[in-house]
This record gives C-alpha cells, sequence and structure tokens, in this order.
C-alpha cells in the first residue's frame, strides 16, 4: 500500500517546537487585541506582556487565552499594588505583593505565573516604581 506525502501528514500531525505556537499569526493577533506587542512583550500601557512575565509558552489556543488573561490580570493587580502603596496601605512592596499580587499569580498557576521568574518580575517592576521591598 503506497501512502501520499498528504495522506501521511494528515495520519502525523506535525507539531510545533516548544514556544513556536506562541508566534502563530492566530495568537499574535490574540495579543495585539489584548494591547499587547505581536511578540507578546510589553503593551501599549507599558506594563509586561505575556512574555515579559515569564510564563510557560502556550501550545493551544486554550492555553494562549490563558496565557494572556494572566498577564492582563497580573497587570491589574500590580496596578491595584501600586496604588496601595501610594495611599500608605502597605508600608513595603513585598506585602502589596503578597495580598494583592501573588493571589492572581497563583490563580494562573498552571501557566507558570507562580513560579520564580513570575514572583521576580512582580518584585523587580514594584522595586523599580520606588517602592521598598
Amino acid at each position: 500500500m503506497k501512502i501520499t506525502k498528504r495522506q501521511l501528514r494528515r495520519i502525523i500531525k506535525e507539531e510545533l517546537e516548544y514556544g513556536e505556537f506562541a508566534r502563530t499569526p492566530e495568537v499574535q493577533a490574540m495579543l495585539q487585541a489584548a494591547g499587547f506587542n505581536a511578540d507578546g512583550s510589553f503593551g501599549m500601557d507599558g506594563y509586561p506582556g505575556p512574555s515579559d512575565w515569564q510564563m510557560y509558552s502556550p501550545e493551544t489556543m486554550e492555553e494562549a487565552e490563558g496565557w494572556i488573561d494572566a498577564a492582563i490580570e497580573m497587570n491589574d493587580a500590580l496596578r491595584k499594588a501600586e496604588t496601595a502603596l501610594d495611599r500608605g496601605e502597605y508600608r513595603y512592596a513585598s506585602d502589596a505583593f503578597y495580598k494583592i499580587v501573588y493571589p492572581v499569580q497563583q490563580k494562573y498557576a498552571k501557566h507558570g505565573a507562580a513560579d520564580t521568574e513570575g514572583r521576580e518580575v512582580a518584585g523587580n517592576w514594584l522595586e523599580k516604581a520606588g517602592f521598598e521591598w
């Protein structure tokens, strides 16, 4: 029995290398629609994009949606932490981080948001904003 290349491609699903799915046109369009750069970096508002948060690269559209949602919600949490620190609700950025940002990161742990890298991104962001850690 002879099999053509076309038939073989149907049988064997060609897979992308890790991280390549995030660079597909569909994911890039989703990133831009959410206000981020097509490569997943900082958006128009200057806050970190999904790539900047150093989460796991998505491998499916469902994961890409969660990846983008996580970045949006973590950025909202960063804004809330900054506001709370400005108002004097917390003395140290680490306290605001653990009360406001980290719960959001835990919500998206399956995307890598609660890993060390994500915590460091948030901590560095708040320190660069002038808040004592």
